[in-house]
Formats: structure tokens, C-alpha cells, sequence
């Protein structure tokens, strides 16, 4: 369950092109802004990088809209090192920086904020008073209210519910595999609805099913909103732009525009909002009679908002997150399990010894104890290390800092510098898929999927960033994903009956690439999401 980092564009794909008049206008009054604000050199300028091919649009067509995500960024790192600089919108001096000393900095110091364009969409989308909008004491507040409805008690005993919805994962394929021969499956749509079912069950207490029931209006408006992030185009690059500049009143008025993307948000919003009120004043009618027997997160939080001595969280506040957390704890799992899928189907025989360390571990009298289970985990943290939720983060200097440095860096003056002033208004992009294919950090091969580099320890050479096994896959320092133990826990479960109960091989001529659309997602050769594979099911007689 990592936080999503869609990009303000992700959900209103190309919607401001239907209003020209207005994009026109504040495109210019934005490209002003950045001459203007440019016009003295910014102290990155002499940090090297890669040329621009565009004053518009900088490197970044080559960074968000490549053929294959990090063709280009990749490259770059190889060439440049782990911090260099690219060019932004209206040429903005932007840096990349996978330098791991330098991440640690950034990911701990609350003066890199998110990018304003970012949250005023996250305000639109989750709420302004949502913790993925807000910063400082309030972040840290709303995080500590949060906190207790993902401990690792309580993700345990959601474990029950990730194995009935892998059963109806189970189920469905079954259907489709009766003949007794390979079927061609595309894996994400069935994950998709399954993780949806899991989070509004564990979070909410609200089973839904939408893995035999795909109509259902909850799976219908988020699904939707999250298949928008594919209609994005490099005009939504200025818009992210545009975004940063509107006032957050003209920007709630926008929304009620007549379009699809923003019928989409509308719905979206207005499906959770009604579920969220509802089971709200349910659980606590429920918790104040002393008839609530439930362990959700919901009644977790809600009898902590009610206890006089704890004052972290309002209700108000708590209605704000609920859509979040729908959101947020959905479609990374499953993307994640699809690429577990994808992965193990390009290699027949490590697919054959983790279902036999399955097997043997459902056949030990202690029952199945996914944590000790090598070669289930070792592919999950190869997964994620090599197809992390967020390509990137987008974050902001707040105030003039000083980064320090693992590697010393060579300006193009020939000055060499062991640590970097940037000033107030800085971009800089936390480049977590290119700190995980670092070699002095991963080693030669750190370019290779290999989950076999995880059997013998953590292959990562240098001290932790992220919460789990070195990794940023669920971000890091004062904004780690709060619910990385119950994405772990809910992927070790379904993986383990998938893998168990079918083999899965790669669908011919049917090519999957990777692909940022404000997550990293599995697309194929039609650019929509999808892992297309053949599923034949395993016979245990």
C-alpha cells in the first residue's frame, strides 16, 4: 500500500485543451513567470547534465514519455552520475539526484515540500486537509493519529481477508482455465478489482466483491480515475505548470467543467464520500451502543478520535483520509503483483522452486510463515526495487539549503564540490528507479532483474533509506508510506496462492513495458495497462 504520486495531469489528462481561451492566456502568463524568475542564473546552472532539445518542454519528454521508461534517465545517471541537471518547462533548471547521502537528506528535511501542482491536486482529488497535502506539525500529527490502524498486530489480522480475496482471484481464473490448457489472461484486470476488495474490507469494513462484480459503482469511478493517468500527453506537462499557478478557488471551480475527466473526479469523490459518511456514522452509532465487534482500520481510527485524551485527529479530518487510503492502497499492490507475475513467467525454473518452497511451507506443522519463506520474499523485494510504485518524487525547496554528498561532483567550471547549495523554489526529482539501478550502491548487474541477489542478505551496500530492505519502493525519511506492512503482508498471501494453484508464461508476441503513468505500470504494445500471460491451472491430484 504505497502512496500514489500521480502527477496533476494523471487525472485530467488533456481536459484543459477543451478550454483554449484560458490555457492560452495563463500559458503565457506562465512562460513570463519563468523568464522572468530565470533571468539570474540559478546555482545549479553549473552542475552537468544532458542538453535540451526543447526550451518548451526541457528533457522532460525524454524523462515522463519515453519508449520504455528510463531509457533516457538511465543513461543519464551512467553519464553524469547521481546528481546532475536537466532542464524543466521554459527551461527551469531542474536536478536528479539518486546520490544515496543526498536522498537522506531530502527525504528527512521538512523544507523539501511537495510540488505546489501536486498538491492542489491532491486537495482536489483526497481533500485539502489529506495527509498527502499537508506539511510540517500538521503532517507529522495527522501521521501519528494514522499510525495505530497500521501496526503489525492489526495488519495480521487483516490476513484472513487477503486470503479469501485471493481465493476469489482463484475462482475467477479457474473459469477461465477449464478446458485444462494454457489461457491467455491479461493478469491486471482481475488484481486490480482484487486489491480495491481488500482495502475496502480491511480499511473500511466494507466487503465489496468486485472481483465477480466489476459493475460495482466504488470499482466503476476508481478504476476510471486511475485509468486516466494513460491519456496523458507533453501538453500535460505545461499544464502541470498552469496548475502550480492557479488559485485554489479557481481550481475547485474548473472541476465542475462538463468533462470526462472531471465527471470522472466528480464521481470519484462523490461515490467515497457517501460511503465514507456512512460507515462513519455506522461504526460510531455501533462503537457508542458497544456493538462494534469489527478490527478495521475505520473503527481503529474512529475510537481513537473518540478517546478525549487523544486529540489527532477531528472526524472531519478522518473523512479526508478515508479516500486516500481507498486510493492509495490500491492499484500500487496490484501493479506490483503483476510484475511479480510477468517476472516469474520469463523464468520457468525459479517459478518451479518457489511453488515447491510454497507447498512445503503450507505442509509444516507450524502453517504457512510467509516471512521465512526466501525465495517468496526475495522476489517480492527484486520486484520492488526494480518497478518501484513512483518512478520519482517531485519535491521543492521550501528555504535556501545545503545537500550534502556521497560522490563529489565535477561543475562544468571544474570546481569539485562535496556538498550543494540550492535555493528556495529548487526542483528537484527524488529519483528513486535510478537509485535502485545505482551500481556502487546495487553492484555491476544492478540493471538486471535477479532475485536471487536477496537470497544471501540485503545486496544494497550503504546504510537503509527506506523502511523496508534499503529501499524507497515506499519512500523514506518523514514521509514513508504508512502502509507498507499490509502491501508486504497482502502480496506474500496472493502470491503465494496464485503461484500455488497455476503456472503462468509469457503470452507470445505480446510485448509488456514499463511505463510511469503517475505510477509505475505495466503497459502493453496497445499503450493501455496490462499484463497479458498464459495461465494454466495446476492439477494436485
Amino acid at each position: 500500500m504505497a502512496l500514489p504520486f500521480h502527477s496533476p495531469t494523471s487525472l485530467l489528462g488533456d481536459e484543459f485543451t477543451s478550454i483554449r481561451s484560458f490555457l492560452m492566456v495563463t500559458f503565457l502568463a506562465a512562460g513570463a513567470l519563468f523568464v522572468a524568475s530565470r533571468a539570474k542564473p540559478s546555482p545549479v546552472a553549473k552542475i552537468p547534465g544532458p542538453s535540451s532539445p526543447s526550451w518548451i518542454f526541457g528533457n522532460l519528454l525524454q524523462l515522463v514519455f519515453p519508449r520504455i521508461y528510463g531509457e533516457f534517465e538511465f543513461e543519464w545517471q551512467k553519464t553524469y552520475g547521481p546528481v546532475y541537471r536537466i532542464k524543466g518547462v521554459f527551461g527551469e533548471d531542474r536536478l536528479m539526484v539518486s546520490d544515496p547521502v543526498a536522498l537522506q537528506r531530502i527525504t528527512n528535511d521538512r523544507s523539501f515540500i511537495r510540488v505546489a501542482s501536486q498538491r492542489k491536486m491532491g486537495q482536489l482529488v483526497f481533500g485539502e486537509g489529506s495527509v498527502f497535502c499537508i506539511e510540517g506539525e500538521q503532517h507529522r500529527r495527522l501521521r501519528a493519529a494514522l499510525s495505530p490502524a497500521f501496526s503489525p498486530a492489526v495488519v495480521r489480522s487483516f490476513s484472513p481477508i487477503f486470503a479469501e480475496v485471493a481465493q476469489r482471484i482463484v475462482h475467477e481464473w479457474d473459469k477461465a482455465c477449464s478446458a485444462g490448457s494454457p489461457v491467455r489472461i491479461d493478469v491486471c484486470e482481475v488484481l486490480d478489482r482484487a486489491t480495491l476488495d481488500i482495502i475496502s474490507e480491511a480499511a473500511l469494513g466494507s466487503p465489496l466483491n468486485t472481483v465477480e462484480n466489476p459493475q460495482h459503482p466504488l470499482a466503476q469511478s476508481h478504476l476510471k480515475v486511475l485509468s486516466a493517468a494513460f491519456g496523458r500527453t507533453k501538453n500535460d506537462l505545461i499544464v502541470d505548470v498552469i496548475v502550480a499557478k492557479i488559485p485554489s478557488l479557481i481550481l475547485h471551480a474548473l472541476v465542475l467543467l462538463p468533462s470526462a475527466a472531471f465527471r470522472a473526479l466528480r464521481n470519484f469523490r462523490g461515490v467515497t464520500d457517501r460511503m465514507s459518511s456512512r460507515l462513519l456514522r455506522e461504526k460510531t452509532e455501533l462503537q457508542q451502543s458497544g456493538l462494534d465487534q469489527s478490527n478495521d482500520m475505520l473503527g481503529i481510527l474512529i475510537t481513537g478520535i473518540s478517546d478525549a485524551r487523544k486529540k489527532n485527529m477531528t472526524a472531519d479530518e478522518l473523512a479526508e483520509q478515508i479516500r486516500l487510503i481507498l486510493l492509495a492502497g490500491q492499484d500500487t499492490s496490484a501493479n506490483a503483483l503483476a510484475w511479480c507475475l510477468y517476472e516469474l513467467a520469463k523464468d520457468g525454473d525459479y517459478q518451479q522452486k518457489l511453488r515447491a518452497e510454497i507447498q512445503m511451507s503450507r505442509g509444516s506443522a507450524r502453517g504457512m510463515d510467509y516471512d521465512s519463506m526466501p525465495l517468496l520474499n526475495a522476489l517480492l523485494k527484486e520486484t520492488l526495487r526494480v518497478y518501484p510504485a513512483a518512478a520519482y518524487m517531485d519535491r521543492v525547496a521550501s528555504e535556501d539549503s545545503v545537500i550534502p554528498l556521497a560522490y563529489e561532483i565535477t561543475t562544468t567550471a571544474g570546481e569539485r564540490i562535496s556538498q550543494l547549495p540550492v535555493k528556495k523554489g529548487q526542483h528537484i526529482a527524488v529519483a528513486i528507479a535510478s537509485y535502485q539501478k545505482f551500481e556502487p550502491v546495487w553492484g555491476s548487474d544492478a540493471d538486471q532483474y535477479r532475485p536471487s541477489r536477496w537470497l544471501d542478505g540485503i545486496p544494497c551496500k550503504g546504510q537503509a533509506l527506506g523502511p523496508y530492505s534499503h529501499l524507497l519502493s515506499f519512500a523514506g525519511g518523514n514521509r514513508p508510506c504508512p502502509g507498507w506492512r499490509f502491501s508486504l503482508s497482502e502480496m506474500q498471501i496472493i502470491l503465494s496462492d496464485l503461484v500455488a494453484n497455476f503456472s503462468f508464461a509469457p503470452s507470445p508476441d505480446d510485448p509488456v513495458r514499463p511505463q510511469y503513468a503517475g505510477v509505475f505500470s505495466p503497459v502493453t504494445k496497445e499503450g493501455v495497462k496490462g499484463v497479458p500471460l498464459l495461465v494454466e491451472r495446476i492439477s494436485h491430484s
